[in-house]
């Protein structure tokens, strides 16, 4: 089943932009669009948030921002795809702004309201630091 509906898109892409985008009757480059933003999502903050359960979403069940950069960067990959030297600036804009976001929720430096993966599941990272630099005379 999709995550994204028809009525999503109204909000950031017109109709006929989209259909430029997209000429197949049976819209297989949204639908593979899609797929390929999701995966991407996944793989920045799956280690930290149920994916599963974020994309099994439907209706107003959804995350409404988690919605908007799907579709951010399914329509980063349109264009891509489409004319790769003419992407409109602010699709590259909001598409880099997605990323920007995913790495620092799936960083850990910025709190989301998505549902986290069980303790035991979580497949968090951690960091040590120092403030010294390294070097053989101080710990």
């Amino acid at each position: 089943m999709k995550f994204l509906t028809e009525n999503d898109f109204d909000v950031q892409v017109r109709q006929e932009i989209l259909s430029l985008l997209d000429d197949s009757d049976e819209q297989s480059a949204i639908a593979l669009a899609e797929r390929m933003a999701t995966d991407q999502i996944t793989q920045y903050i799956g280690g930290k948030y149920d994916c599963a359960t974020i994309f099994a979403a439907t209706d107003n069940q959804r995350d409404h921002f988690i919605v908007m950069i799907t579709i951010d960067i399914l329509l980063y990959h349109l264009w891509a795809k489409r004319a790769p030297r003419k992407i409109p600036e602010y699709r590259a804009s909001r598409y880099q702004d997605a990323l920007d976001w995913l790495k620092d929720v799936g960083s850990g430096k910025m709190q989301s309201a998505l549902p986290q993966l069980p303790p035991d599941e979580y497949q968090g990272r951690i960091v040590i630091k120092s403030k010294y630099a390294p070097n053989n005379y101080k710990y």
